[in-house]
């Protein structure tokens, strides 16, 4: 808070006389009447010339950590630090320190003067209180607001964050249905220069719409039935989290986890924590360049199997590149083994390019691969070689290889 510089006079002046009050229990402050004395309270009246334009002028006198008291708004807030509250009456100045129930405070104006309460800290003398104050001297006076106290909520914690998302959708119609949907985001903080945080999810859902069509009637007189089964044909999810801390030069170390869902892949959860250390190959405006090492824990649970956990290695490389006209291409490769079983390994591969629409809109071009050197079987039933079901199934080797291709449209904030 900021104090003119006509009022910070009578506030030095007062410094000496205040230094020795310490902490003293009160109940509340009062006006100085014959109702009050007597009183518990501990009270003590300093006889001071007042400066003149002090008492002419109704400007609150404000400082640091100052709790407006206003008499149209009682509060039943309880104060449990202890704090000195000040007021003028004619030019009588009086003090009292102390746990004051709010409500129990009167406020006292004389010649439109505005009461206020300054906070002191256990132990805080009211005479540095206000040396400390000093340097914030200005013309003008700053008022006090409540709503700076006030909780920050989902959106002031995003804001020091720079935000990516990217989004999709894609709907055909006419003799074949089908939509597909995805939603990217990124966000990425480095409150300075060594450590950095980086947060992604990934969704992407594929529905496809089957028409079964017969005719039912005669050959010259027939109507149409038609029979439409909507279901879900593509099924990914992902969330990661990293946090990156370089070390020195080139030299960096990091912690993640991710967790991934890809249903008709046969995953059905897939948690993996990591830590490792890592390169920076390149940090420039146009190019960068790292590659990242370490060792993770895996969770994981198959279609039709059980829960497994293992060891494993994972390695990363990722390569952003600025080109003509602000267009960008980026790439990452993501490989992961399991110790105990080398040849159960798997990779993710991400190639994009994108073009500036404006500063904050682009639109953004990608491929995603994903490969599973071990992918789980998948159940089919089996049939007779007349046609006919057996009611028993069998397992056969899924695909190992799975392809996303996306347009997006890409916000930059």
């Amino acid at each position: 808070m900021l104090i003119r510089r006509k009022e910070m006079a009578i506030l030095l002046a007062l410094a000496v006389g205040l230094a020795g009050v310490g902490q003293m229990p009160a109940q509340g402050l009062h006006r100085g009447s014959e109702g009050a004395k007597g009183s518990a309270v501990a009270r003590i009246g300093m006889e001071m010339n007042a400066v003149p334009e002090l008492l002419e002028t109704a400007d609150p006198i404000v400082s640091g950590n100052l709790i407006p008291v206003h008499r149209s708004r009682p509060s039943s807030l309880y104060m449990q630090a202890q704090f000195c509250p000040l007021y003028m009456e004619e030019s009588n100045l009086e003090m009292v320190a102390g746990d004051v129930q709010m409500d129990n405070v009167q406020v006292i104006e004389q010649q439109g003067i505005q009461v206020e309460l300054i906070e002191l800290k256990r132990g805080e003398s009211a005479a540095q209180k206000l040396v400390d104050m000093s340097p914030g001297i200005q013309e003008d006076t700053e008022q006090y607001s409540p709503s700076a106290d006030k909780k920050k909520n989902f959106i002031d914690w995003l804001d020091p964050w720079k935000k990516t998302l990217e989004l999709s959708y894609v709907v055909t119609g006419g003799n074949t249905l089908s939509s597909s949907f995805s939603f990217g985001a990124n966000l990425t903080r480095s409150p300075n220069e060594k450590d950095t945080y980086t947060m992604k999810t990934f969704l992407l859902r594929s529905h496809s719409t089957t028409i079964s069509r017969r005719a039912v009637g005669t050959e010259e007189n027939f109507t149409v039935e038609e029979e439409r089964t909507r279901r879900l044909s593509a099924e990914n999810y992902l969330l990661s989290g990293q946090y990156d801390h370089r070390v020195s030069g080139r030299l960096t170390t990091n912690l993640a986890l991710v967790w991934d869902r890809n249903k008709f892949s046969g995953v059905l959860s897939r948690a993996l924590w990591t830590a490792g250390a890592g390169l920076v190959m390149a940090d420039s405006a146009r190019t960068k360049m790292r590659t990242q090492a370490g060792l993770s824990f895996t969770i994981r649970k198959y279609s039709q199997q059980p829960v497994n956990t293992f060891l494993g290695f994972r390695y990363s490389l990722s390569w952003e590149q600025k080109l003509f006209d602000n267009a960008s291409f980026a790439t990452a490769f993501i490989f992961d083994d399991n110790l105990a079983h080398l040849s159960d390994w798997r990779y993710e591969w991400n190639f994009n390019v994108a073009a500036p629409l404006n500063k904050k809109l682009s639109l953004k071009t990608g491929v995603r691969i994903l490969r599973n050197n071990r992918p789980p079987d998948l159940s089919v039933p089996l049939f007779t070689t007349e046609g006919t079901e057996t009611g028993t199934t069998v397992l056969i080797p899924r695909g190992k290889v799975d392809t996303f291709f996306t347009t997006s449209l890409v916000l930059n904030f």
